[in-house]
């Protein structure tokens, strides 16, 4: 499948020479070890629609914005709980009273007896530990109550950042759309619509090292969301469960399974900052002055143009300079324009599956009319 990849995935014609001398083609080898790291970034494409752009929607809403589960009914839970746990306790003390009362001496029990001391001892024991548990999550929950007042403004500051994530990427793949083809690889020589994450980070670039630390949140936040939709929903592939995560109970395969995915994400993230802010990641805030005399943001054809000067003379480009992640990205859209329309379909479907997820996590938020019973539904949750 590579090398029907290799050999016809490469147009017979295209309308990207001016950005050869751009990109270093020098071998199928390395298009082949390019193509490869491609071709992992395509196939994280299911979890960075399922898991991150779940995230993005699902985060924000469910629990900030709207209530998962009421807290009133959560403390009720386990004020129930905690109050058979006291009626078990309290029972098993009596059990234990009795079957002391019968002897004088404690070594003239019988085998019987004292096996069945040693069991109530134990259970006494169990229930002591899950009366902690039960008073730990009481009182999480009561913390959670007081501190719901900061619930909805910390919604609306996460739901205005994945608002400014979905918006720039689909502005880049309209943008995309409008002034590129598959023979370009979707590649634009400069973006024409104003981007709104692209232009805070060109101007925080500016100030070192204020991109730094909005790249910094972005990451943060969007890696956050993602282990928040695991942990809600598991490691899944399409409907068959693959693993559970729970504190404390998490099998190492899960674990071996979830730094995976991570990783894959991570990866799928990486090349998606093309999309999500193309003109920083591509050159940052550099610039240059065209033939009218205007200093304008670089392009991709001033860059070339200025590479082929500088390899005529031997020595490095005077301006616009491309990061070597827009090289790495770039050369192989050129070389296999599929990868590049495979990719800009897989982040237009990133940002278009957000209204959708937003639609499914506010119809799984919302409280029914007749909801189910806590414990009951505890349970359920815990299998």
């Amino acid at each position: 499948m590579l090398m029907v990849v290799l050999l016809c995935g490469k147009p017979a014609s295209s309308d990207i020479d001016w950005l050869k001398p751009l990109l270093k083609f020098s071998s199928d080898l390395e298009t082949f070890l390019r193509l490869l790291v491609g071709i992992l970034a395509l196939t994280g494409m299911y979890l960075w629609l399922f898991v991150c752009s779940r995230g993005l929607a699902s985060v924000p809403l469910v629990g900030l914005l709207m209530e998962d589960h009421s807290i009133d009914e959560n403390m009720t839970t386990f004020e129930d709980l905690l109050q058979e746990n006291a009626m078990e306790t309290q029972a098993t003390k009596q059990t234990r009273e009795t079957i002391l009362q019968r002897y004088a001496v404690e070594q003239q029990m019988s085998g019987a007896d004292q096996e069945r001391l040693s069991q109530l001892k134990t259970r006494e024991k169990l229930l002591e530990e899950r009366r902690e548990v039960l008073n730990a999550n009481l009182q999480k929950f009561a913390l959670t109550g007081k501190l719901s007042c900061w619930k909805i403004p910390i919604g609306v500051v996460l739901i205005i950042l994945s608002l400014l994530i979905v918006v720039s990427m689909l502005i880049t793949s309209i943008d995309k759309m409008a002034h590129s083809s598959f023979e370009r690889g979707f590649l634009l020589n400069a973006p024409e619509f104003p981007n709104p994450m692209d232009l805070l980070l060109v101007l925080a670039s500016r100030v070192f090292p204020l991109d730094y630390v909005v790249f910094a949140v972005l990451f943060v936040y969007l890696f956050t969301i993602s282990l928040i939709i695991l942990k809600r929903h598991g490691l899944q592939f399409l409907c068959f469960r693959l693993g559970r995560l729970q504190p404390r109970l998490t099998s190492a395969a899960t674990m071996t399974m979830l730094s995976l995915v991570l990783m894959q994400l991570a990866m799928v993230g990486l090349f998606a900052l093309l999309t999500l802010a193309p003109q920083y990641v591509t050159f940052g805030h550099q610039m240059f002055a065209d033939a009218s005399g205007r200093v304008v943001p670089c392009t991709l054809e001033e860059a070339a143009n200025a590479a082929a000067a500088a390899a005529k003379s031997g020595g490095l480009p005077a301006h616009c300079r491309m990061t070597q992640l827009a090289k790495f990205y770039n050369a192989l859209a050129v070389e296999l324009p599929m990868f590049g329309t495979a990719f800009f379909v897989g982040q237009f479907l990133f940002a278009a599956a957000f209204v959708p997820w937003i639609a499914h996590a506010y119809c799984m938020a919302k409280k029914l009319d007749d909801p189910m019973d806590p414990k009951r539904q505890r349970l359920l949750d815990d299998y």
